[in-house]
């Protein structure tokens, strides 16, 4: 089995040498024994998410201004986002356990309430 060779850089020197210009993120990951480092842009062209939701979020926030508690300030904000009428933040997946498990094939929810 051939092992592979292994060079230490310092992050300087990798954010050098990126082909990423202006706002590189140097990130990691790692799984078992192996990492994996990479360089990363942290400038996006298009804005991602949707207009309609960025908006409802700036309105909602605004409207907590003052608020001491962040979750009195979150559960404000999620009835703000609910009152507009926009799904968002809520996944249904079904379960991948493997066949004869009582969670075979049913179905949960991430990110909100049924």
């Amino acid at each position: 089995m051939a092992t592979a060779k292994w060079t230490r850089m310092s992050p300087a020197v990798l954010a050098a040498t990126s082909p990423v210009k202006g706002g590189t993120m140097i990130m990691a990951t790692a799984a078992k024994k192996h990492l994996t480092v990479f360089a990363r842009s942290r400038h996006c062209r298009i804005p991602p998410g949707r207009l309609e939701v960025k908006n409802a979020f700036k309105t909602a926030a605004r409207g907590t201004l003052g608020t001491k508690d962040r979750s009195d300030r979150n559960a404000k904000v999620q009835a703000a986002i609910k009152a507009a009428g926009l799904k968002t933040g809520v996944y249904h997946r079904k379960s991948r356990a493997r066949a004869g498990s009582p969670l075979y094939g049913q179905v949960y929810t991430i990110g909100g309430a049924k």
